[in-house]
């Protein structure tokens, strides 16, 4: 078939008859007892299509005949049981299927007759809100038809017809099909214009291949262009496979960010980025009402994917020829990947939060938090049934309230109320265990909470329950929400391990420790990392590096030193000193993370940079302070201070002009400021010979580095500027 005006294409890797056409049309039309056949329709994939009339029933109506050149008995078989399964199918949007019929060697399928606008013919003039209750109507049927497991195969403009009175009938469902197409022989045959890249590859059709061609529709009417149309031509299978559409907002800048992004999703190369029916029929309810849309992460993805590759490869050969640093390089990435990452960071699945959903987030947090109160802290007060009651229902509440939005317009705001459920679910668990199972022994120092009547093995049964639950919904939703909660009750159900094992009998140095022991989620995120899920990764990684800076710290108010038993003899000393070595692991680790592969963990090490050097400077200006000299230090004490100090801010100096961080500026400068307050202390020299002294040689030396700039300056021979026609690229 020749292309048309609508881009239309026919193609198919199998051969067919030159001739089959010509002669069907020769033909006189089939007879049918009890119908009326009036003129010939048009002409489709599996045969003509008649208005006729049901003498019976006294009604106009569609007889569809199948070709009886085309296929086995068998195969035509199928297509009939397809029809037969069409006309069960109840929407107001699908023509009716009033039956099969059979005489003389011909079948055909008698249907519904609509009169009306191709959709193609109608869209030009319609607003994208008007396009968008048009296609709620498409999306709603073809969710009840794949519900039924029935396909459509040929969603296109064609097919969607418009009544005078406004409705929307959608044509063929589930008899778009060619006889041989029953078969599961490779190849295709179809209209290329709307089919699926998996369909012209030679894979069977799917309902997401249904949703594509719902896609480049709504694309098409939109735009008044078919997304894979370039430069004025017709779109190609090679076009359609190269995955790379153009964005709807380019043609024409009104349409609705949202319905565009639904559109591109819907576009997704892989199917199973694609939303299913029922979520397109959601979105574009939301879109009418102006209510934020759910799309999962991925989904919409693929067509900025594509972009944001070809910049970040461009951004990759700027950092190798030097022209940006690697932590800009990083800086690019990072908000890269926030894009890709879509909305699920938030418990609603998206960063467009409505005011009246703050209230939401309000509401539910507040039940969380009365919850808590109530199952812990005012538990005695509370009294023994109200302390477990409130928060049971309070819990349970939220859980229902998961459960009642499923499925409806509002199903976007699950995540928040299955969230609060699942944090509520804690205390309720922790009074309903102390009401009936374990109360704290009383002469027992090792519980943390036994003054409130919590035995410890309480903590840890209701924190392991709330992150086993935390987890499932994580591998269910794929939502990252999910993670950061399962992050945060990993590390509750941790300390509470602690507990059990006597943490609060512990020395300072073994609680440093234990602290220390909860950065073992780094191994969970690097699980995440494993099943190229980094986003689930992130929330391990981070309560990871904050245990270990609270380790550290720990560590250095113990103080470490004496927790080995290298004791200075002075106290404040030993805390300094032990709290710069944690500076210098901190260091140690960003140097080591910086150096890896992940995104992540490179983010990490510039955290770790802006911390270690309040632990190196800060420690060694808290010990110099204390080891100014007195007759119960020891000179070799105060020295070795004032030593330390003096050699972070070389340390930092060298760090700032090797690798130019404004934190280990800010370092050296800052160590430099503490030298120049703390030396007169130390009565080294007098106090005005010092600062004396330290004016002139900044002068000094500031002039020296100016006298040479300059001279290097001129020293170059002065380079030849092209004029800026010559130097454009």
């Amino acid at each position: 078939m020749a292309q048309d005006d609508n881009e239309t294409v026919e193609y198919s890797p199998r051969k067919r008859s030159s001739s089959r056409n010509g002669e069907n049309r020769s033909e006189d039309p089939p007879h049918f007892p009890g119908y009326q056949i009036d003129g010939e329709l048009g002409r489709g994939g599996i045969g003509v299509v008649y208005r006729g009339r049901d003498l019976t029933l006294n009604r106009p109506v569609a007889i569809k005949v199948l070709n009886s050149d085309e296929g086995t008995l068998n195969q035509r078989t199928r297509i009939l049981e397809e029809a037969r399964k069409a006309a069960a199918l109840e929407d107001r949007c699908i023509v009716t299927v009033y039956g099969v019929i059979e005489n003389e060697g011909h079948s055909a399928i008698v249907m519904e007759l609509i009169d009306g606008h191709e959709l193609n013919n109608v869209s030009a003039v319609l607003e994208p809100k008007q396009l968008a209750k048009i296609f709620v109507e498409v999306s709603r049927a073809l969710a009840t038809a794949h519900e039924a497991g029935i396909l459509h195969r040929d969603i296109k403009p064609q097919n969607i017809v418009v009544t005078p009175a406004h409705e929307v009938r959608i044509l063929d469902f589930g008899l778009s099909i060619r006889v041989t197409d029953v078969t599961q022989e490779e190849g295709f045959s179809g209209t290329v214009a709307y089919a699926s890249p998996e369909r012209l590859q030679g894979e069977a059709s799917t309902s997401s291949s249904d949703i594509y061609s719902l896609g480049v529709m709504l694309h098409e009417c939109l735009t008044g262009r078919h997304p894979f149309a370039k430069l004025g031509k017709p779109p190609t299978v090679s076009s359609i496979l190269a995955g790379d559409p153009v964005i709807p907002r380019e043609l024409r800048p009104e349409i609705p960010a949202d319905l565009e992004r639904l559109c591109l999703a819907c576009l997704s190369y892989k199917p199973e980025n694609r939303p299913n029916a029922q979520e397109v029929y959601q979105a574009l309810q939301n879109i009418l009402i102006d209510r934020p849309i759910q799309l999962v992460s991925g989904r919409a993805q693929d067509h900025v994917i594509n972009r944001i590759e070809e910049h970040v490869s461009t951004i990759e050969k700027w950092q190798q020829l030097g022209m940006v640093e690697n932590r800009d390089r990083d800086q690019l990435r990072w908000f890269y990947r926030k894009i890709l990452e879509g909305d699920d960071m938030w418990p609603t699945e998206t960063r467009k939060i409505q005011p009246g959903e703050i209230g939401l987030y309000a509401c539910v947090w507040i039940a969380v938090v009365v919850s808590y109160l109530c199952g812990v802290y005012y538990r005695v007060d509370m009294g023994l049934t109200w302390s477990w009651l409130l928060p049971l229902g309070i819990t349970f509440s939220l859980a229902s309230a998961a459960w009642v939005v499923e499925g409806t317009i509002q199903h976007r705001i699950r995540p928040l109320f299955f969230g609060g459920a699942i944090l509520a679910s804690i205390p309720c668990m922790i009074a309903m265990l102390t009401r009936f199972a374990w109360v704290p022994d009383e002469n027992s120092t090792r519980e943390l909470f036994g003054f409130a009547g919590i035995a410890n093995r309480t903590l840890f049964l209701s924190g392991l329950i709330g992150l086993v639950i935390s987890v499932m919904r994580l591998n269910l939703t794929q939502f990252s929400f999910y993670a950061w909660l399962s992050a945060a009750l990993l590390t509750f159900t941790h300390m509470s391990v602690l507990l059990l094992l006597g943490f609060v009998e512990w020395t300072q140095g073994n609680q440093a420790l234990g602290v220390l022991s909860m950065a073992i989620s780094w191994l969970v995120g690097a699980g995440f990392e494993s099943m190229a899920r980094p986003r689930f990764a992130r929330p391990f990684h981070w309560t990871s590096t904050l245990a270990t800076v609270c380790g550290l710290f720990l560590f250095g108010i113990t103080p470490f030193l004496e927790w080995v038993g290298l004791d200075t003899g002075v106290k404040n000393v030993n805390t300094g000193w032990s709290i710069a070595l944690g500076g210098l692991g901190l260091t140690g680790l960003s140097t080591l993370l910086d150096q890896s592969h992940r995104l992540e963990r490179r983010r990490i090490a510039l955290f770790h940079e802006w911390i270690s050097p309040f632990f190196l400077v800060g420690g060694l200006t808290f010990a110099a302070q204390e080891a100014i000299p007195r007759t119960w230090i020891p000179d070799s004490i105060s020295n070795l201070s004032l030593l330390f100090l003096f050699s972070s801010t070389i340390f930092y100096s060298v760090l700032a002009a090797r690798y130019w961080r404004a934190r280990y500026m800010l370092a050296s400068l800052s160590g430099s400021a503490v030298l120049v307050y703390l030396i007169p202390k130390y009565e080294l020299v007098s106090t005005s010979t010092f600062f004396i002294t330290v004016a002139l040689l900044s002068v000094f030396v500031s002039f020296a580095f100016y006298w040479k700039m300059v001279m290097s300056n001129q020293s170059k021979p002065q380079e030849k500027v092209a004029p800026p026609s010559l130097r454009d690229d």
